[in-house]
């Protein structure tokens, strides 16, 4: 990747995006992520752009489309699933070589959504013309996160298994097939490989590689690696320290130790938020959390990081400024459970 360092910018203004009017109940994120696709696919066959250019910020394309910051964010993790670009953590994020080999391939949150959604529709025995659930009542059915259940039905209302009419979205079609076979986000199966390095090579105590190295391993951004060892970590498998400590293979006795306290408060306002906002609520500020929950400021400054970067919050400045909710978090009762009790994990220990 050392090619990233000799490449440009691409301005705004080049990009010209026309993509300002959205039609009532129209999907944003749908919208943006097909003009930016179709942009990226055509500039690249006609060279104004090329590998490893670096796309706008995803604030400044927000400013200028006059869409929300988490918009932009679902709208970059759609055009990522597609392979058409890659994030690199604290510098930005650059069109990929259309050329490059991954690994191998995997699905995409959306992906998976998708074929939940299928799933869910043909083991309720729907039937042409019955109303699905809503799509928060979906969101909590399945575990999946509003946002990707949205362009989960919006793709199904592509296909032509469901349609819109008014506020609610019907059964158009039964007559379509589900596949059986076990879907893996992009993060569970970089988790799944992390795991496996760690009983191949490494022991208890020992340091992991960088989450840089990890992401340039698996060809894969850093973001994903990040998610993955949050997955780890939950399991118990590894231990995380920001700073010069890092990463390190945890013992068995910590596999069950509890999260560090911006982990717990980060889930603890995911429920707060949850149960008590809407989108556009304003949050209280850090020091009214810092004393609801007895932590410092810097622990909830931590916590709330973490949501903005996960594209449920959005810091704004100002005399009106403050911190908002752009996405209500679905709450999950247990997590990657499949991971805790791996009895390849077991056994090595």
């Amino acid at each position: 990747m050392s090619q990233i360092d000799k490449v440009r910018r691409i301005t705004v203004a080049e990009m010209a995006p026309h993509v300002h009017s959205f039609l009532p109940n129209e999907n944003k994120v749908n919208k943006i992520s097909d003009w930016l696709i179709s942009w990226i696919e055509k500039s690249l066959a006609e060279k104004k752009i090329k590998p490893y250019d670096y796309l706008p910020t995803k604030g400044d394309l927000a400013f200028h489309i006059g869409v929300s910051l988490g918009t932009m964010q679902n709208v970059f993790r759609a055009v990522e699933d597609k392979g058409l670009i890659e994030s690199r953590q604290k510098i930005g994020t650059y069109i990929k070589n259309p050329e490059e080999k991954t690994a191998e391939k995997l699905t995409s949150k959306r992906e998976v959504a998708i074929g939940a959604l299928r799933t869910y529709i043909k083991n309720n025995n729907y039937k042409n013309g019955d109303v699905l659930l809503s799509t928060r009542k979906l969101s909590a059915e399945l575990a999946i996160p509003f946002a990707t259940i949205r362009i989960a039905i919006n793709s199904l209302m592509s296909d032509g298994i469901l349609e819109k009419q008014g506020k609610v979205f019907v059964i158009k079609t039964i007559n379509f097939e589900v596949e059986n076979k076990e879907q893996q986000t992009l993060v569970e199966k970089i988790a799944e490989h992390i795991n496996k390095y760690i009983k191949q090579n490494l022991k208890q105590g020992e340091k992991l590689p960088s989450n840089n190295a990890l992401a340039d391993m698996y060809s894969v951004s850093v973001k994903t690696v990040h998610d993955a060892i949050k997955i780890l970590s939950l399991a118990g498998i590894v231990k995380t320290r920001r700073g010069y400590y890092g990463t390190v293979v945890a013992s068995r006795k910590e596999e069950n130790a509890e999260m560090y306290y911006y982990e717990q408060v980060e889930q603890s306002i995911k429920k707060y938020i949850a149960e008590n906002c809407k989108v556009g609520t304003k949050l209280p500020s850090i020091q009214n959390f810092a004393e609801v929950f007895d932590v410092s400021a810097k622990t909830i400054k931590n916590a709330l990081d973490n949501l903005a970067n996960d594209g449920y919050i959005n810091f704004v400045r100002g005399r009106y400024g403050g911190t908002f909710v752009i996405e209500i978090p679905v709450v999950y009762k247990q997590g990657y459970t499949w991971l805790a009790l791996s009895p390849e994990f077991e056994q090595k220990n």
